[in-house]
């Protein structure tokens, strides 16, 4: 149900914001065509979010599937309500009809058009379920005014959730990291989880994807640079360093997927429910069990919406005629995501600052790890295909998450 649900969110949201982005008279709005697809990993947490470049406002919308309840309609106009909080605007998509054969999505437009409802920045979309054409039946007509609403504090520029390298070994040690400071009050992340987790990294007791033991250098010495490039000399006339410390970016990169997974309840590295699962998975089974490993991917498909992203590529890459360089492929990808208004707006001198180039880079380690992604003489980049996506494990893993 989780996969129909974000499947049908990814065509009627996909849809909205496409027309948006055309300036189609009768879906823009109060929005302009400089409006693009974002990631919100905050509670409550919306289907679709987008963010206006242009206006700096954000649109948060709420899908609901078909054959639900009444009951289920009603709660996502409450949810379409609550993303007030957090932002501009917000929209709810309904079926037509309700599972009883309720017009639903005529009685909520009824509902919003009404004196003490019509003024509330809310869109309004109906679907049909067979087709998935999407029509809007109250629209939002006014700028909101008044105090500034700021989005939330986990909006990113990509959709999907940020992963950078971190193994299974190492998700089930901070797992567990996180179980054993569960009494400790305060940010239990800085003070104590990755405190202890940064020893492990830097004396090579965590282990990389095969195993491994992986070292990180705690810090390293930097040659300074002028602005041409060129070496900044001290006062002896030799190369001037300084030491640089990564401890600050591994924070980061090992909170982040914990936080937008779900994983924590808050930043502060308290386990959630679903936390405590996959470690109870880990327990059980093992942290280099098929189990484990099963259960992460299923979480980064589904709740880190990796798999709408795994559609949107294959769907960009049947109509490219393939390229040689995997590196071209993955800029391609990211014009691609940007024409469609996919990701973030990235600043003029994104690719050339950054070392890898392109916003898809680090999920096609992820994916060929987890056995989602098919490689072709060790290579992820196949210039006849493009990227080969194994829908067999894919199916595999999503039918056997719904069990846990």
């Amino acid at each position: 149900m989780a996969q129909e649900h974000d499947l049908g969110a990814e065509k009627t949201g996909g849809f909205i914001l496409s027309q948006i982005r055309k300036s189609n008279s009768v879906y823009k709005q109060v929005f302009s065509p400089s409006i693009s697809r974002i990631g919100d990993w905050g509670w409550p947490r919306p289907d679709f979010v987008c963010y206006d470049d242009e206006n700096k406002v954000t649109y948060a919308l709420e899908y609901k599937p078909p054959m639900q309840s009444k009951r289920e309609y009603v709660c996502g106009l409450g949810q379409s309500i609550t993303y007030l909080q957090h932002h501009t605007y917000s929209g709810l998509i309904v079926p037509e009809v309700a599972d009883d054969g309720f017009p639903i999505a005529e009685y909520f437009r009824d509902v919003l058009l009404s004196d003490a409802m019509h003024a509330t920045p809310i869109s309004l979309y109906s679907y049909n379920p067979n087709t998935f054409d999407v029509q809007i039946l109250k629209a939002i007509e006014n700028v909101r005014t008044g105090a500034k609403v700021k989005p939330s504090q986990q909006v990113s520029k990509t959709f999907w959730c940020w992963w950078r390298d971190m193994s299974h070994f190492e998700v089930y040690d901070l797992l567990r990291l996180s179980f054993l400071y569960s009494s400790e009050s305060g940010d239990t992340y800085t003070d104590h989880i990755f405190p202890e987790f940064w020893k492990k990294l830097t004396t090579g007791k965590t282990f990389d994807f095969e195993g491994n033991a992986r070292k990180v250098e705690a810090s390293k010495t930097k040659e300074l640079l002028d602005k041409d490039g060129n070496p900044i000399l001290d006062e002896n006339g030799c190369p001037a360093t300084k030491i640089v410390t990564s401890y600050g970016s591994y924070k980061q990169n090992y909170r982040i997927p914990f936080e937008q997974l779900g994983l924590w309840t808050s930043k502060e590295g308290k386990l959630s429910e679903l936390g405590y699962r996959l470690l109870e998975i880990g327990n059980k089974y093992g942290p280099d069990s098929a189990n484990f490993k099963n259960a992460i991917a299923y979480l980064f498909l589904t709740v880190g919406r990796h798999l709408d992203l795994i559609h949107i590529i294959s769907d960009i890459q049947d109509s490219y005629v393939m390229i040689d360089s995997s590196m071209e492929f993955k800029q391609l990808l990211d014009i691609e995501l940007t024409e469609r208004g996919l990701i973030g707006k990235r600043k003029p001198n994104a690719v050339k600052t950054d070392s890898k180039g392109s916003y898809v880079r680090d999920e096609l380690k992820l994916w060929n790890k987890f056995g989602l992604l098919q490689c072709k003489n060790n290579r992820y980049f196949d210039k006849d295909k493009g990227l080969t996506f194994n829908w067999q494990k894919i199916t595999e893993v999503l039918t056997n998450g719904k069990q846990w």
